[in-house]
């Protein structure tokens, strides 16, 4: 049965319910926090949290090889756009997803599926329930369908490849993935936590949050599965390095992982329970900046269908009209911001360069190098450029500008220009400039 969040319906169809533990609070009821590590917390280190690593094999190299091999660029891509991907879900298949994933993992599809247009929504829908609707979702499930076939999947392949070959193999397929993945979940956590009226729900809502999947987030981690499946059918290995019972355990956590991958790709973040699951549509807006961060300059860098959003500079946290301020600043407005955060992004916005032109300072020095401008601004330390000009001439004949953001102490041009090399005035005579 499939419900909507929100429409009226769920409450008499039985599967809005959330459990009593988060409302109670940790520590209480069918969830508990004594789960295995997440993998998002526990990818980047080398050691097994509950296995002894074997000294590297005669064939660990040879699999590591078949490993980084899978993790061809094609896989990058394709995890980089089911992290990053804000078409709407498919509904019928990410349920189909969901329920070949508890089969695999020995369970009864969930009765009832339940959408939400947000991960704030599904936050809400669970730590919102009665107490008398609550356990109607039954147990969580996260620890059986992810972390804990992380664990036992981690520790075999770390046993196989040697710490220094799961470093490697991590780095190779998840690495580049990592960054931006983890700051949308962390991202989306603190904005979660933002959202809630006061400390009381705040901390019910984190707490459910714990139990959730991170569906197209889990791109941190799953790639290097995936790879490993890839370069090594689980029966070839099972069958030369571990006894029957192992290799029973082994290859039902690899066929876990690889259900929980094709989730992934169909879903954005949920809660599996025994008797239901909570299923979040994807953002509709999603805006990073080069190194991953949620960013967004001209409005929510993050955003879901229920209005849900989060406005970010850089990672960093602004207001929801500070797009608009951004686009009306003046050197006047920006003088005025008594916040030293918020004054730095709108400098970053507005542009250093612009911003000294703009307030009519004065060069302070000129010389052979170029010239030496410095403005100073109340409660920070001055804005110091050097502008220099090309030498070498443009297609048009034209000879380009550069502004060089210097430190403050610098006194001459050529001093500023000498220490983007690295050098001293002394030191800095060039011959040819180009």
């Amino acid at each position: 049965m499939t419900i909507e969040a929100g429409s009226g319906s769920a409450t008499d169809a039985d599967p809005t319910a959330a459990t009593e533990a988060i409302n109670a609070g940790p520590g209480t009821g069918s969830m508990t926090t004594a789960e295995a590590p997440d993998p998002q917390e526990e990818l980047m280190t080398a050691e097994a949290p509950t296995a002894t690593v074997a000294p590297v094999s005669g064939g660990a190299p040879a699999l590591l090889d078949k490993i980084i091999a899978a993790a061809a660029p094609e896989l990058l891509e394709k995890w980089s756009r089911i992290s990053l991907c804000v078409e709407p879900v498919d509904r019928a298949a990410a349920e189909a997803a969901v329920a070949e994933l508890y089969i695999l993992a020995g369970f009864a599809p969930p009765q009832h599926f339940v959408w939400c247009a947000s991960p704030l929504e599904g936050a809400r829908l669970i730590t919102g329930a009665s107490a008398e609707e609550a356990g109607r979702f039954g147990e969580s499930l996260r620890q059986e369908l992810r972390n804990g076939p992380w664990q036992r999947a981690r520790a075999d392949v770390l046993t196989q490849l040697g710490a220094q070959g799961w470093t490697q193999a991590w780095r190779e397929t998840c690495g580049p993935l990592m960054p931006s993945a983890t700051r949308l979940v962390e991202t989306i956590t603190t904005g979660i936590g933002d959202a809630a009226e006061d400390e009381a729900e705040r901390s019910r809502m984190l707490l459910a949050l714990t139990f959730a999947d991170h569906g197209q987030h889990d791109a941190s981690w799953l790639p290097l599965f995936e790879a490993y499946r890839a370069a090594v059918a689980a029966e070839e290995t099972i069958a030369s390095e571990a006894p029957a019972a192992t290799a029973d355990a082994v290859s039902a956590d690899a066929a876990i992982l690889h259900a929980l991958a094709h989730v992934a790709e169909q879903l954005h973040w949920w809660w599996p329970f025994a008797d239901a699951a909570i299923l979040c549509e994807r953002p509709t807006t999603v805006h990073l900046d080069e190194q991953g961060r949620a960013h967004n300059g001209e409005g929510a860098a993050l955003a879901y269908g229920d209005g849900f959003a989060l406005y970010r500079w850089h990672g960093v946290t602004i207001a929801e009209d500070f797009a608009q301020t951004l686009a009306t600043l003046t050197p006047q407005i920006i003088q005025g911001e008594r916040n030293a955060e918020v004054r730095r992004i709108m400098l970053e916005h507005y542009g250093h360069e612009r911003y000294i032109v703009d307030s009519g300072a004065k060069p302070m020095q000129e010389d052979e190098a170029g010239r030496l401008w410095q403005v100073f601004i109340e409660g920070d330390e001055p804005i110091s450029m050097v502008e220099v000009v090309n030498s070498t001439a443009e297609p048009d004949g034209t000879f380009r500008t550069y502004w060089l953001r210097v430190p403050p102490h610098m006194r001459t041009a050529k001093a500023a220009v000498a220490w983007t090399f690295g050098l001293t005035e002394e030191e800095y005579q060039p011959q040819i400039q180009t």
